[in-house]
């Protein structure tokens, strides 16, 4: 294939270059965002069950819909939350289940439960998208609340307009309340009627609720027939008759015992802005579309709607991916291109200025080319398959630089052009197949990695594989080629009858040349004592091992962005105005601190999903408030903990959290121990000692558990007797006490473009027992039709609930969870798992870890298997090529060496061990690899074509490939190095690792590989002449 590709060479370089065109639009066309999508295998189910209790809520909903649930045989988590009025579950599916089947499985589930659930109980709603991010925030700042509802038809429209832009998936209002229809019922009035709430809620679904009237033929034509006379306004729900007197000619009307009004619902979430109030705008974008191209067609929609804010309305773009995006690009673009500038400066160290450029050109176009395949694999440009390219690009010029430095060998030799360029790349194409498959079977296998983790790094090993792939063909091809031509130009080459020698290319060709000689001689003298020699490398290679215990080991680092997030969760018991004036007080603390820019302050919710690691969270009692931060001035880092004392000391009575974003895949609090059991009670107090024994912890902070405090809560204790004896029933008094606190829907109203509740409400309010009478006369309607005072058979006593139920697989679970502060939580758990195996547990109780632990433990356990399945294929890949055994063992022991080194950079730098480092210890077993493969291939040919004897065909082998070695170790160094210094806590450890083993395992190569290969090559030997001698013994011996 290399001899046609070389004779056919115009037809060669004219597919190469019309590949390479098509890779440039290809490229051009790419979409770009700031991470990979990944695929959601996370679902929640939310059901709202009005005023039940928390203990009610498990029971007659949680438990029922986790039943059904828990028949899918693919379900690898399922937490539940049950409190007042709300069952949240979350699904969790176990790693590569097919997301859209199971998602399909779990709605039926859902509704086969939703049978047996309460009949008050609401639908439960299904939400598959809860890894969708926000492409961008708007803030529509105001001076006042009391200009939210004029606000409310620009927001629509808005809504309505946006929505219609390409690329945009959903538009989200929040910040301003929902509409309802409030029906305020008259006690007074309805008890001189003798009504009760029952009959007016009855008339109001009577006038609403249709039965399909169906079609009628007439005159060879079908008409549907419909009936008019649906509501249309709250006027008209005014006017709903509750009945008629045909003997008085009158008839009771709504509005005669009611309040009619068109209100918004209770206000249960608050956003300010710099201290004022806001609504937002969220906006978010379909699957698979280019962000910056869809954020233009936004900003372009948004100018031609921005004459219609009112002055006194100020819009701000909070947050917008595109900025991420682009400030990314930036840096990690600078990276790349200050790698190839770097690789190019060093290829030209060993080689003329004009082969460093070619070997230089096997970047772009490896990268041009191999990504045309990435749209198939659902690639586009993000961090990761930037990163991607980044790390293959010191390998891209491996094979262009074997091939060309074998080349420049048979010119020195005296070969014409043709010759040299052929016999130079057929030489070295065996062991640069074998080589590349061997580099390539190192990251290929992370494809196959399961969950969100393998679907963060999917692109690392399809852009490093397919480039990698293209760089061979390349190498193989066009620099044979290339170099061919222009020595055919230059007409310099000088046959060895001349007895001249070319001159050694490069800036630093005379110091490689010399030190060929030193290493000539170095080897001539390892060659004498192989054994002690390969002995000693590898016990300084193991040595570095030494240093394990002392690395400290993180699974991923923190992001180091300019969004800083501080949650507030408030005790039990506040009201929604506490959270909102709490969470608005801290925020105008936070605005006032050095470096903050803007503050945006969420109250009974969190911020909307900005980051691929953030959930959305909605509770009354908590808060969330984004922070951005001037880094050019402060460290985010460094606020985190200052902030975390200072507003402790000011809301002792808060729990507040300031943290940084989370790299990696969500975890959460990077400390949490679970402990399930059946007794609320026994787990509090359970949770309650955990607590303990993390706080005396050295490092951990804002110590807390999700089960709270408990709520204060008025218990109605009911007499049944006397219930009966008036022929009540627990449903007809809880229903009507619901009127006096929350209310009721009965109905709803196609409002415009909304649906409006239409909700019943008593004018009697339910406050403190002793302090309102009015609940205690409110009437309670019976069975038999009479009206009876809440006071004749029920008595008012306060008390306090537990606040919420959690459960983990189907087991009621309190979770107590930790932050850490000065140290890693790899080692707060350290000192914390003996603890905690030493605390005594009652039967059937248990305990668990979570958070970072557990998830690192399970990611590091599948790199470990990986790393195996890696290792098994390089031995595979390199004794087919050998035809040996033994081969592979000797070359995979520069792996080894190569972990060693891996082991002292992130030692030297501080680097934690984690799983990037990881990712480039997977990484070093292909790279390290490649030049053992092409050593040994010399030697073997040295030895077969030449005849040189074991010791001399070493030597030549090594001072042959000195050269090259040394320049395909630099130039993977040195296209590195930006990530090393600049690449962040993200990626630093991971090009950390790679560089320094590299480095180590270069150096310790060149005498390793050459000593065990003399071992095991003179052992052969040996045993070949012993055979050899028995062989001629025999005969001999029998004839005597």
């Amino acid at each position: 294939m290399i001899g046609k590709a070389l004779r056919y060479r115009k037809i060669t370089m004219m597919f190469m270059l019309i590949a390479t065109v098509v890779g440039a639009a290809n490229f051009m066309g790419l979409q770009q965002r700031e991470n990979p999508e990944i695929t959601a295998t996370v679902a929640s189910v939310r059901t709202l069950y009005p005023g039940a209790s928390p203990d009610k809520v498990e029971q007659l909903v949680t438990k029922k819909i986790e039943d059904k649930i828990s028949e899918m045989d693919n379900i690898l988590k399922l937490t539940s939350t049950s409190q007042e009025s709300v069952s949240s579950i979350v699904v969790e599916l176990v790693p590569g289940s097919d997301a859209e089947q199971s998602w399909d499985t779990l709605r039926q589930k859902v509704q086969a439960a939703e049978a047996e659930l309460p009949d008050d109980a609401e639908a439960p709603v299904m939400n598959t998208n809860l890894t969708e991010i926000s492409e961008q925030i708007l803030h529509l700042v105001v001076g006042s609340t009391d200009q939210f509802e004029a606000l409310r038809p620009l927001t629509e429209n808005w809504k309505e307009q946006l929505q219609t832009v390409s690329g945009v998936s959903s538009v989200e209002v929040i910040g301003l309340p929902e509409r309802q229809i409030r029906v305020e019922l008259n006690a007074a009035k309805l008890e001189n009627y003798r009504l009760h709430w029952g009959i007016l809620s009855q008339a109001l679904q009577n006038s609403r609720e249709r039965v399909p009237i169906g079609t009628v033929d007439q005159a060879n034509q079908r008409q549907y027939v419909q009936l008019t006379g649906e509501w249309s306004s709250p006027s008209e729900v005014a006017e709903t008759v509750i009945y008629r007197s045909p003997a008085a000619g009158s008839s009771l009307k709504l509005k005669d015992v009611a309040e009619v009004t068109l209100a918004p619902k209770k206000l249960e979430q608050r956003i300010f802005y710099n201290g004022k109030p806001a609504i937002d705008l969220v906006i978010k974008a379909q699957k698979g579309v280019d962000i910056p191209d869809l954020q233009d067609r936004i900003d372009t929609k948004m100018e031609a709607l921005k004459p219609q804010l009112p002055s006194d309305v100020e819009l701000v773009s909070a947050f917008n991916q595109k900025q991420n995006v682009q400030h990314l690009f930036s840096d990690l673009g600078k990276e790349l291109l200050i790698g190839i500038a770097a690789v190019i400066v060093v290829c030209s160290l060993g080689l003329t200025l004009g082969t460093s450029l070619l070997v230089s050109a096997a970047i772009p176009l490896s990268i041009l080319i191999g990504l045309i395949p990435m749209k198939l694999f659902g690639v586009d440009l993000n961090q990761i398959s930037i990163v991607a390219l980044v790390i293959v690009l010191g390998i891209l010029v491996d094979d262009a630089i074997v091939v060309n430095d074998n080349i420049e060998r048979r010119l020195e030799l005296g070969d014409a052009p043709a010759k040299a360029s052929l016999l130079g790349s057929k030489e070295v194409g065996v062991s640069i197949l074998t080589a590349t498959v061997a580099t390539a079977s190192a990251f290929f296998p992370l494809y196959f990695l399961k969950g969100n983790i393998g679907d963060f790094i999917r692109p690392i090993p399809l852009v490093i594989t397919s480039t990698l792939l293209v760089s061979m063909v390349m190498s193989l091809t066009v620099v044979p080629i290339v170099r061919q031509w222009e020595q055919e130009r230059r007409r310099k080459q000088v046959s060895a009858a001349d007895g001249q020698k070319r001159r050694s290319p490069g800036l630093l060709g005379r110091q490689f040349h010399r030190l060929s000689i030193i290493y000539e001689n170095q080897l001539r003298r390892v060659m004498r004592k192989p054994l002690l020699t390969g002995l000693i490398a590898l016990a300084v290679g193991t040595s570095s091992f030494a240093l394990l215990p002392l690395l400290g080991v993180q699974y991923f680092p923190t992001a180091e962005r300019e969004e800083l997030l501080v949650d507030i969760e408030l005790p039990a018991g506040s009201t929604f105005a506490d959270t909102s004036d709490t969470a608005a007080a801290i925020g105008a603390w936070i605005g006032k601190q050095a470096g903050v820019k803007e503050v945006s302050v969420y109250a009974g919710r969190s911020a909307p999903k900005f980051y691929y690691t953030e959930m959305e969270r909605y509770d009354s009692k908590t808060g969330q408030i984004l922070a951005m931060i001037d880094q050019e001035q402060v460290r985010t880092k460094d606020l985190v903990s200052s902030w975390r004392k200072e507003l402790s000391a000011l809301y002792p009575d808060v729990q507040i959290t300031p943290r940084e974003l989370e790299n990696g895949p969500p975890v959460g609090a990077p400390i949490a121990i679970r402990l399930s059991g059946t007794d609320l009670t026994v787990l509090q107090k359970l949770s309650a000692e955990v607590q303990g024994l993390i706080k005396d912890t050295p490092g951990a902070v804002d110590v807390s558990d999700d089960v709270g405090r408990a709520t204060p809560t008025v218990q109605m204790v009911l007499d049944k007797d006397k219930a009966n004896y008036f022929g009540l029933t627990e449903k007809d008094l809880s229903a009507t006490v619901r009127l006096a606190t929350e209310g009721i829907k009965v109905s709803d109203l196609q409002y415009g473009n909304e649906l409006i509740d239409i909700t019943l409400f008593s004018d009697q309010g339910l406050a403190d027992p002793g302090a309102n009478r009015d609940l205690h006369n409110l009437l309670i309607p019976s069975q038999n039709g009479g009206l009876y005072p809440l006071k004749d058979f029920v008595q008012l006593e306060s008390s306090d609930m537990i606040s919420k139920i959690l459960r983990y697989n189907q087991m009621r679970t309190v979770t107590v969870r930790s932050y850490t502060d000065g140290v890693l939580p790899a080692d707060l758990m350290k000192v914390l798992l003996p603890k905690l195996d030493a605390l005594p547990l009652p039967d059937g109780y248990t305990i668990s870890v979570g958070g970072e632990n557990e998830e690192r433990d399970q990611s590091f356990a599948a790199i470990g298997q990986l790393s195996i399945v890696v290792l098994m294929l390089i031995f595979i890949i390199i004794a087919i090529q050998f035809y040996s055994l033994t081969t592979p063992i000797l070359i995979l022991s520069t792996v080894y060496l190569a972990l060693g080194g891996a082991l002292i950079g992130l030692f030297l730098t501080g680097a934690p061990i984690g799983f990037m480092a990881l990712m480039g210890v997977v990484s070093l077993s292909g790279m390290v690899v490649r030049n053992g493969i092409v050593l040994i291939e010399f030697v073997e040919q040295a030895r077969e074509e030449q005849g040189l004897d074991l010791n001399e065909a070493i030597i030549a082998a090594g001072k042959a490939r000195l050269r090259p070695i040394l320049l395909t170790a630099a130039t993977a160094v040195s296209g590195l190095m930006p990530m090393a210094i600049a690449g962040g806590s993200l990626w630093r450890p991971m090009a950390v690792s790679i560089i320094s083993g590299l480095i180590y395992s270069t150096i310790l190569t060149l005498v390793v590989v050459p000593s065990l290969y003399r071992i095991l090559a003179g052992w052969k030997l040996r045993r070949a002449e012993q055979r050899h001698t028995q062989e001629v013994k025999g005969p001999h011996s029998l004839s005597m």
